[in-house]
């Protein structure tokens, strides 16, 4: 998926059923990119991502909140940081 580049981003969504799962590994520069939902189907989907933390190198956080196809993540992510995403349709 876009903003995907070789060597130094790469952005998959991948889906089983009414399930997607997104994953983003970063390359060596820390970034922040943006992820618009637009793969999703319509409706709501319940949600568990994963991301680096910023304290410190082996820390993330995990948050579970509602999302639509018309929003966008916000993902920051740490040199050689990664970030992993499920959403399920309610």
């Amino acid at each position: 998926l876009p903003p995907s580049e070789i060597g130094k981003l790469a952005v998959y969504a991948r889906r089983s059923g009414d399930v997607w799962f997104l994953a983003v590994i970063g390359g060596v520069d820390a970034q922040t990119i943006q992820v618009p939902l637009t793969f999703l189907g319509a409706g709501t989907y319940q949600s568990t991502l994963i991301r680096d933390s910023g304290d410190g190198p082996d820390a993330e956080q995990i948050e579970r909140p509602m999302l639509h196809r018309d929003d966008t993540l916000t993902i920051n992510l740490r040199s050689g940081g990664g970030f992993i995403g499920r959403f399920t349709k309610k």
